[in-house]
This record gives C-alpha cells, structure tokens and sequence, in this order.
C-alpha cells in the first residue's frame, strides 16, 4: 500500500510540474508578443507623427514647378493583387505609367485602386488614370534632395501626378501609421495586463505552499518500521504501522 501511495503522489506531482512549465511557456508566449506590440507600437506612432509633421510643413506649390509643355503618357503598367482580412477578400489594381518629357522618358509613382470586396477573378479591371497618347501636365522639382513624402517615381522626380495631391496622401499616411502605432500599443498593454495577475496569483500560490507532504520526498519521515514490543517505533513517530507525528508531552 505505501509503494503504490508513493507511486501515485510522485505521479501527480509529476503531472503538476508539467502543467505549471506549460502554463509558464503560455505566459512567457503572451508576455512576448505583447512587448512586441508594444515596441512596434512605439516605433509607428514615433514615425507616423513625424511622417505626417513633415507633410505638414512642405508646400508644393514652392516646391515644384509645372513644366512649359505636357507629358506624353507612352505606357500603361498593370497589376493586380489579392489580399484578405477578416473581413474577407479586396482586389486592388496597381497602375503605374511611363512618359516622356522632350524625348526623355520616366516612369511614375505607383497609383493603386480598390477595384472589387471580393476575390479579382470576379470582377474586371478598373480604368487607368491614364491612357496611352494622352498628353497630360506634369511637374519638375525645385528642390534638392526631394522629401520622401512626394514619392517620387524617377530619379530625377518629374511627375504627372500634382505635388498637392502627394502632400495630401502623405498627411493620410501619416494618420494611419498612427492609428496602427495606437493600436499595436493597446493591444501589446491588454497581453501583458492579462500576465501580471497570473504571475501575482503564482507567486501567492507559491508563498502560501506548506511544507511536503510525508512521503513526497525520501527520508526518515517517509518510511514506515516495524512497531517494537511496547507497540512504539522510533522516536514514537510510527505505531502499528502507521506514520504519526510527534505529540509534545507523550
């Protein structure tokens, strides 16, 4: 009886050292994606806030000049792509053009548009801002380096889409790296605002664990021996056969 008592306590206690190292891996994983959050978090409010600052402070029309002749648009370039959420699938079309300016050509920024809220082969493709032969106004900078908020296609940054536009959808770029900073940050602070009282109700658990019990571990008090003839083992702890502790004043 006492063997198979040992075996069964060793058995469980082996089973709660495996859930509490599963339990720790699971708060370990959590407490790493929510500082992983939290850092992202920091780093896109911090861009997104001098991303959208920096459009805020350039003015296009000082900027860039509008050329004397207009642009001839020489190519269309098209693709398409498929992205999913969680609120199913969105078709974009992603355009960009190649014009030539007085015998020299260049390729534009990119220029994307939702075309369907649902898979592409369901649906045909958008119409280009542009059409091949069509003559267009276009813009050369006045300033160098050109600030990445103008997003520049070319190395020498003639557009055929307004510089006012472009400081506009940077200001919109801005506003959404904030958004997703705020959000990555919040939801990095909910994971480990779910750990921390874990953590503080293990380490209660922890203090309030008693001593083992008789048993658990090897040593005298785990053995049982044979009663003398006055019905008394050693030091009075075993009697009959069975494992008592120590009265004071017997």
């Amino acid at each position: 009886r006492t063997s198979r008592h040992h075996h069964f306590l060793g058995t469980m206690r082996g089973v709660a050292i495996g859930l509490s190292l599963a339990y720790a891996c699971c708060l370990a994983v959590v407490a790493l994606i929510g500082f992983s959050a939290i850092t992202t978090g920091i780093v896109l409010l911090a861009e997104g806030d001098n991303y959208g600052d920096t459009a805020e402070d350039l003015n296009p029309r000082a900027d860039f000049s509008k050329l004397p002749e207009s642009c001839i648009i020489e190519d269309v370039i098209h693709s398409h792509r498929e992205e999913e959420d969680g609120h199913g699938h969105h078709c974009y079309d992603d355009y960009s053009y190649m014009f030539s300016y007085q015998g020299s050509r260049y390729r534009s920024r990119g220029n994307t548009a939702l075309r369907y809220d649902g898979v592409c082969s369901a649906s045909q493709r958008r119409s280009p801002v542009f059409v091949v032969g069509e003559e267009v106004p276009c813009w050369k900078p006045n300033i160098s380096p050109v600030p990445a908020q103008y997003n520049c296609g070319n190395d020498m940054c003639y557009k055929i889409f307004d510089p006012e536009n472009e400081v506009d959808i940077a200001k919109d770029t801005g506003d959404a790296m904030e958004a997703a900073g705020i959000s990555s940050l919040v939801f990095g602070i909910l994971c480990c605002c779910c750990c921390s009282p874990a953590l503080w109700f293990a380490g209660k658990r922890g203090h309030a664990a008693g001593p083992p019990m008789p048993g658990m571990h090897g040593g005298p008090q785990g053995s049982v021996e044979a009663p003398d003839q006055h019905g008394k083992g050693p030091q009075g702890q075993v009697v009959q056969g069975r494992v008592i502790g120590q009265v004071q004043g017997a």
